[in-house]
């Protein structure tokens, strides 16, 4: 099974008002273009997969009512794997992308960690509010300058990261290389609290296609209106 090319460019889906840290990316400058359909993401486990017409039939849905979607993966499909980790497995110098709500404390507590692979070292990196901010939701994408792990589950990441220019509390904010900003440094705690998960995120290939896999895609209709795919993360979290 031939590998695939991956690009560290702009991967867990998306869901509700949270980001994805491996889609996060700066706002486009210049005039905003009509929204492209929003993608779809198809959950369950690998019916088939014919390498060659490329197409992907994934059994979803409920056991009474098993549904069978079959989607087009794209040549420059991206795959990933996703392993369970823990707070104490994360590494100094490790970039990670976290989802995180902000307390009335003011402290950062995580919802979900990210562990990345090196080939996505600076994918979206920042500080920056999703969706409305009233919300306290925030994703922090950013360098792990230190663990504290109170327990094998449980502990902070001390963070550091460039952002675009710093907000009215000269909190460092925003997205990295964000055009026509200046630029800042920053750093954030983020306390993981028992529970969280903590996953980390590896580049594969498609030998990871197999009958039985549980895979996540995200798919957008293509000019003939299929469902086509240019992401497939391999779930192995257990």
């Amino acid at each position: 099974m031939r590998c695939v090319a991956v690009a560290a460019a702009a991967a867990l889906a998306a869901t509700g008002a949270w980001a994805d840290p491996l889609t996060a990316t700066a706002p486009a400058a210049g005039p905003v273009a009509v929204a492209p359909p929003p993608a779809q993401l198809i959950k369950g486990t690998v019916a088939a997969y014919d390498p060659m017409t490329r197409l992907l039939s994934i059994a979803t849905g409920s056991k009474k009512k098993p549904v069978t979607v079959t989607v087009t993966l794209a040549e420059n499909l991206r795959v990933l794997a996703n392993q369970k980790r823990k707070v104490a497995d994360i590494k100094t110098g490790e970039f990670v992308g976290v989802s995180a709500l902000k307390s009335a404390d003011g402290k950062l507590r995580a919802q979900r960690v990210n562990v990345l692979p090196e080939e996505m070292r600076g994918l979206g990196e920042g500080l920056y509010p999703m969706g409305d901010p009233a919300l306290n939701r925030f994703t922090a994408n950013a360098t792990v300058a230190e663990v504290t792990a109170k327990a094998p589950n449980n502990g902070t990441l001390h963070l550091s990261y460039h952002g675009a220019a710093p907000d009215a509390a000269g909190v460092c904010s925003g997205h990295a290389n964000e055009a026509g900003s200046p630029g800042c440094s920053g750093d954030a705690e983020v306390v993981v609290a028992p529970g969280i998960p903590v996953t980390g995120i590896a580049i594969g290939d498609e030998s990871l296609i197999v009958p039985g896999a549980v895979v996540s895609v995200s798919a957008k209709p293509s000019p003939d209106g299929t469902p086509q795919a240019t992401r497939l993360t391999v779930d192995k979290t257990g």
